[in-house]
């Protein structure tokens, strides 16, 4: 029971001062990253699981907090402030991708005429598409089947020695790195759901052309079932395509991190 014995040997560190700082202010990093990222964030995960996550993960790590803290950290607004920015920022990478996928299965129902068929988004407690269900549940899938988990879990560990706990780094260049990657949800979108788009789009106009050359079929009967026929087989086969792009997240992950945490640390103090 590796994670018993890690949590043993961080109780005497939560006797002293610096110690309890120092898991204080763990606690808020390793919260803001559950605050945002996939299914740690999910409204169906019960609060006391969360909870429960949030102290087990803060025990573990805190001897390693303590060993790459150059000084006793201080534990003031501004610190706890910056710990949950940085958690923040450390779990941002992947909500982008699900929230991208999300955005792609809403681009996909437009397209394929099932905008009106909602159904309620158990990770959010919202009305979604069912198209945009189906994508996030099978990108987080994908996420977590290519350990995505432990991707995060690695960059919360290596966070520890690039920003010390208790460091205060330029939060507004930060802020501003985290805003900027809001297109990225938008890229993601039309990159996942292209085929589908490009489909459509071919049999709309297939059907158009059709309907001018021999108004008398009315084509426009079997337009609608054929529409979602053309969507729907060429989402199966982009699935395949969607699924290989996930092999190399940890790469795309880590150049993430790179573009949020590196402003901030023009001046950690």
């Amino acid at each position: 029971f590796p994670v018993i014995g890690a949590g043993a040997a961080a109780m005497p560190e939560l006797l002293t001062a610096a110690g309890a700082a120092t898991f204080i202010l763990l606690v808020a990093r390793i919260g803001g990253l559950v605050l945002i990222a996939p299914i740690f964030a999910a409204k169906a995960v019960p609060m006391k699981l969360r909870t429960a996550l949030l102290v087990i993960f803060s025990l573990v790590l805190l001897p390693v907090a303590r060993a790459h803290a150059e000084v006793a950290p201080v534990l003031t607004p501004l610190t706890m402030l910056s710990e949950t920015i940085i958690g923040f920022g450390l779990g941002l990478g992947s909500a982008i991708v699900i929230a991208g996928a999300s955005a792609a299965g809403d681009m996909m129902s437009v397209q394929m005429g099932l905008a009106g068929a909602s159904v309620l988004d158990p990770m959010t407690n919202i009305q979604v598409p069912v198209m945009g269900q189906f994508m996030t549940a099978f990108a987080t899938l994908l996420l977590f089947a290519s350990g995505g988990h432990l991707v995060m879990l690695s960059g919360l560990g290596d966070s520890l020695d690039v920003l010390p706990i208790g460091s205060v780094p330029d939060l507004g260049a930060g802020l501003l790195a985290m805003s900027k990657l809001g297109g990225q949800v938008l890229m993601f979108g039309v990159m996942f759901s292209a085929p589908v788009m490009a489909a459509t789009m071919l049999t709309n106009v297939a059907l158009a052309i059709l309907t001018r050359a021999a108004p008398q079929l009315q084509i426009i009967t079997v337009a609608f079932p054929l529409q979602i026929m053309a969507g729907l087989f060429t989402m199966a086969a982009a699935l395949s395509l969607i699924s290989v792009w996930f092999t190399g997240w940890a790469t795309y992950h880590d150049g993430m991190l790179q573009r949020i945490l590196g402003p901030m640390l023009a001046s950690v103090r």
